[in-house]
């Protein structure tokens, strides 16, 4: 069992890397033992920033799961500038008087 955080990243960003599932990791830590939390501001912006870089790497494992999904749904996706890949374009016109 994993008894500081900083072990426990380590061993979630693995298992993350590896392709395997964390839950059985995430499930067996008794939150309330867990040490090693940063005492000063310093050790806890790096602590935020190790766990900001943690939540980029699921958002990025998830991305070909969501296409996917949004693919087998039938809903329009959205194309370029996140506006509806369906929606036409509209050219403004402009009017002048001379």
């Amino acid at each position: 069992m994993l008894h500081a955080v900083p072990e426990l990243l380590d061993a979630l960003e693995a298992r993350l890397l590896e392709g395997d599932d964390p839950t059985a990791l995430l499930s067996g830590i008794r939150w309330s033992e867990l040490v090693g939390w940063p005492e000063d501001p310093v050790g806890a912006r790096a602590l935020k920033r190790r766990i900001t870089s943690i939540q980029s790497l699921l958002t990025g494992l998830q991305s070909p799961l969501r296409a996917t999904l949004i693919g087998l749904s039938g809903s329009p996706g959205y194309g370029r500038d996140g506006i509806p890949a369906e929606v036409p374009a509209l050219a403004p016109r402009l009017h002048g008087r001379a």
